[in-house]
């Protein structure tokens, strides 16, 4: 593996856990009620999904899917982008 690649799972690996870490302090000390944190986790959502977006093009990889995924499931789309950078590292060097 390509230390660029091992760049991105510490990225992502920051990036979801500051996600989520957010979403547990704000709602363990009530900042949050039922609606607001689920609007805040649609948005962090939508966050990662541009940086998503961003390192598709970056790689050069056309997938709507991964997007969409990343809006609903964060740690899915970051999965998903994760395989088709390996997948396309594999193709490319065969």
């Amino acid at each position: 593996m390509k230390p660029e690649f091992n760049n991105l799972i510490n990225k992502y690996a920051i990036i979801i856990s500051l996600a989520t870490l957010g979403e547990i302090l704000l709602s363990h000390f009530g900042l949050l009620p039922g609606l607001l944190w689920i609007g805040y986790h649609f948005i962090m959502n939508i966050v990662i999904a541009i940086i998503v977006s961003f390192d598709l093009t970056k790689f050069k990889i056309k997938s709507p899917l991964t997007s969409w995924s990343t809006i609903l499931f964060n740690l899915l789309g970051v999965v998903l982008l994760l395989i088709q950078i390996l997948r396309k590292e594999k193709t490319a060097n065969a």
